[in-house]
């Protein structure tokens, strides 16, 4: 389940030790509190006019849960019955490989290719501490202008804490720049996909 719009915020921390009201910002008020701006790997993420933002609360700054966790690559869970959010971050390490053989070891791992390559690979996902039930995963492959290129899904729908999942891929490397490979996950089947990890492999 989705977690409100309304509900979204739950990250506080502490600016400085600082009490008391903070006058209006550089960016603007919200709901007579001072809006601050939000920067993930020094990428700026902006809200829309009907999203709450990053704002500034009894010297504390506050950010929507659904951003932030968003941005950081982790789960949220939303339990109405409680008025509980769970925050879920597993350990995703993903590896590309020419070949990964039925006993999981490798052959000829490679993180550059050339520009107009295409080529056979497998990319290897070890996943653990995945501490909650989901629906699926999805491993996909982005070129650097953003199309997906490449994807396979898998429905688990159940518990899998720790796995190991080796999917093959043949891609044609046809544009210079970054080709972004997303491991996803879907908590429930009417959901959306969350990216919990990525790995980038550069043509050049």
């Amino acid at each position: 389940m989705k977690v409100p719009r309304l509900l979204t915020i739950v990250l506080s921390l502490s600016l400085f030790g600082a009490t008391g009201a903070f006058a209006s910002s550089m960016w603007g008020d919200y709901e007579g509190f001072a809006k601050i701006k939000m920067l993930v790997n020094d990428v700026e993420k902006p809200f829309a006019d009907n999203e709450t933002p990053a704002f500034i609360i009894k010297g504390n700054s506050v950010f929507p849960v659904r951003m932030l966790s968003e941005s950081l690559q982790t789960l949220v869970r939303w339990d109405n019955g409680s008025k509980t959010i769970s925050v879920f971050k597993p350990n995703v390490h993903m590896f590309v490989a020419e070949k990964v053989n039925d006993d999981y070891s490798v052959k000829s791992p490679f993180g550059k290719v050339p520009k107009g390559k295409k080529i056979d690979f497998a990319v290897f996902a070890q996943i653990d501490s995945l501490k909650t039930p989901f629906y699926s995963f999805k491993i996909s492959i982005d070129s650097p202008s953003g199309e997906q290129v490449a994807a396979h899904e898998k429905v688990v729908n159940g518990e899998k804490e720790n796995f190991w999942y080796p999917w093959p891929f043949n891609v044609s490397f046809g544009e210079t720049g970054e080709y972004v490979i997303k491991f996803s996950v879907k908590l429930d089947e009417g959901g959306d996909y969350t990216v919990v990890s990525k790995k980038v492999i550069v043509s050049e």
